[in-house]
């Protein structure tokens, strides 16, 4: 079976398309350089510390991220003592369940990505940009998040907030303010991040073919031939896990 982190980078790459940072609450920065670990990025370097200029845009419309797998979660009135207030229980039906709620999440990424390629790539070619080395080109960052993993199948945790306008979607990332933990059971992750997560990201780095020579791209990234050395078709997908093969 998966470990924990494989099967959490797994089912978000599979419902988002993008990369998981773990642990959920790791930093993670647009131009940061490093390599992919098993569903793990070590950072080494960033593009500003290697002396590459890039600029960025962001993507201004916020939008809100939720998913999971093998959870149910059930909202009750904590009582006519407290009638704002709510108890919420998150109950899993298998081991390694997730559920991941974020709020107002925002993309950044890096502009120009085909002059970044051309850059990455010359140093490629002098052996400066070390073979399996990739930069992160996109970030998502989130408002309020609230990740939970079950460790076993009867996982199960009880949490007690307060609804004072709550609007009634996100229950748990939207009150992650306020949000305690009561009692707890077979929970191998529980991160709650009022003040925002950057738990998805892209990277990108130089991927090798015979006959096509090098090229340096994302998915859906029209690259020049002449930037790969190769043919037209010689341009590849953002690096994943599985792409490099550690």
């Amino acid at each position: 079976m998966p470990a924990i982190h494989e099967r959490y980078s797994e089912e978000l790459r599979s419902e988002f398309d993008y990369l998981s940072t773990w642990l959920p609450n790791s930093p993670i920065e647009l131009g940061d350089v490093g390599r992919l670990h098993r569903d793990r990025f070590e950072r080494v370097t960033s593009l500003t510390e290697l002396g590459i200029p890039y600029g960025t845009r962001e993507r201004e419309r916020g939008v809100d991220l939720e998913y999971s797998s093998a959870a149910s979660i059930d909202i009750a009135e904590a009582g006519a003592a407290a009638p704002a207030m709510a108890r919420i229980s998150v109950t899993f039906t298998r081991r390694h369940g997730i559920v991941f709620q974020a709020r107002a999440c925002h993309v950044s990424e890096i502009a120009d990505r085909a002059e970044l390629g051309r850059r990455v790539l010359e140093l490629s070619r002098t052996a400066e940009w070390p073979a399996g080395q990739v930069v992160v080109t996109e970030v998502v960052t989130t408002g309020p998040a609230v990740v939970l993993i079950s460790q076993q199948q009867d996982a199960r945790v009880d949490l007690e907030a307060d609804l004072t306008g709550m609007a009634g979607v996100l229950p748990l990332a939207s009150l992650s303010v306020g949000l305690n933990v009561i009692r707890s059971k077979g929970i191998g992750v529980k991160v709650i991040a009022p003040d925002g997560l950057t738990p998805l990201f892209r990277a990108s780095g130089v991927r090798r073919r015979l006959l096509s020579g090098e090229a340096f791209g994302n998915r859906g990234t029209a690259v020049p031939p002449q930037v790969g050395g190769g043919v037209a078709d010689s341009v590849f997908a953002e690096l994943t896990y599985e792409d490099l093969g550690v």
